[in-house]
């Protein structure tokens, strides 16, 4: 009603002043009318400017509460909206930021270092660690190294507990962030830096996580079957995922850090393979990319995609979880969501196996479609891969 009410009035405002402006008798009855169109054309002006100062006032105390109170339902943690995103603060690529350099694990006297994978673990993994060190990553050939990247902690104990595991081991790297499930990509952006600033000669990177199988004889025997030494980007891909934006979930991504529809297609982080060119081209473009908490999506998805390189599948690389009997199967690379008992198991039946992988091609992996629900990804057509 008071629209309507409002309608009428500056209906009759307009129409009062353009009688007004029409004609202009000198009577004393229109000069009383143009008095009275004066008082009533400025009484409509006060009006107006009234409503649209209300209008103002009204939106300039709500929305600040409507804002914070949505950001504060949606913001993740440790990447709230007001907190920068910009990977140069967090990775210094001008500073020497690692606690632990283990520079020396790169260096090989008689050869160039062929493969490294460089394990990314928690701080308090140790159990993990000593697992993996005591089978898959055992009895390593010259041209393969092994390292678990680190952050850091603030537990005194924790700390003196990583110094003399890596006086030991000498395979640990730690690296000045804090360790978190949001900050893995820190995590990833680290290693590409720690990669470039001591492997300088090396061939190939593989990025895994402590709760994964890797059989490296058939993934070294894959690697030396191909020409290809550059532009390789290769793991499990995934295809047209979906931002979540269910905050209870652990891969809740809101507008503020990403604005698409759907991803750019990108590697499972639980295991990839990249040649020293493409740690050096995700590096330099990760520098200048706002960073996201989902470090499979942003270091193989935007970066790659920002970088121009393509990543690549191979259904040898897997997120899932395998039969840990078919862990001597060398066309399957690796296997997720392992405990140390797992890992044990499984490299009883890779040591025990009597299958060769001298001749693994890529071509002679069998190609498949693969789905992960937890990124609401659909199939990818797949078509052979040639290295």
């Amino acid at each position: 009603m008071k629209y309507c009410k409002l309608c009428k009035f500056l209906f009759r405002c307009n129409v009062l002043s353009i009688s007004y402006s029409a004609v202009e008798l000198p009577t004393i009855r229109e000069n009383a009318n143009k008095t009275m169109f004066r008082s009533t054309e400025r009484r409509c002006v006060r009006y107006l400017l009234f409503c649209l100062l209300s209008i103002c006032f009204l939106l300039a105390l709500y929305s600040p509460i409507y804002q914070q109170a949505e950001q504060h339902e949606s913001m993740v943690h440790g990447w709230e909206v007001n907190v920068s995103r910009d990977s140069r603060l967090y990775v210094q690529p001008d500073n020497s930021t690692a606690i632990i350099a283990a520079s020396q694990i790169c260096h090989t006297p008689n050869m160039p270092l062929f493969l490294l994978v460089i394990i990314c673990s928690a701080v308090p993994h140790l159990e993990r660690r000593n697992a993996i060190r005591e089978t898959w990553a055992s009895n390593l050939g010259p041209e393969v190294k092994v390292a678990f990247l680190l952050g850091h902690t603030e537990n005194a104990t924790l700390q003196a507990k990583i110094e003399e595991e890596s006086s030991l081991t000498k395979d640990v790297i730690q690296e000045n962030f804090i360790d978190s499930y949001n900050n893995l990509t820190v995590k990833s952006v680290m290693m590409l830096k720690w990669v470039q600033s001591y492997c300088d000669s090396i061939s190939f990177v593989m990025k895994t996580d402590d709760d994964m199988f890797v059989n490296l004889p058939a993934l070294v025997a894959l690697l030396k079957s191909t020409t290809r030494t550059t532009n390789l980007l290769l793991g499990s891909l995934i295809c047209r995922a979906k931002p979540i934006l269910d905050t209870s979930s652990k891969w809740y991504t809101p507008h503020y850090m990403y604005h698409g529809q759907t991803y750019p297609n990108y590697l499972s982080g639980t295991g990839y393979v990249m040649s020293y060119d493409v740690v050096t081209r995700l590096y330099q473009t990760a520098l200048e990319t706002p960073l996201i908490h989902i470090e499979d999506v942003y270091i193989t998805g935007i970066c790659a995609k920002r970088a121009g390189i393509r990543p690549r599948n191979h259904p040898g690389f897997t997120y899932q979880r395998r039969k840990l009997s078919e862990s001597c199967n060398p066309h399957h690379l690796t296997n997720h969501r392992l405990t140390t008992e797992d890992l044990h198991t499984a490299w009883s039946f890779l040591s025990n196996c009597s299958i060769s992988v001298d001749q693994i091609t890529i071509d002679s992996v069998p190609m498949h479609r693969s789905t992960n629900v937890n990124h609401h990804v659909n199939h990818c057509n797949w078509s052979p891969v040639t290295l």
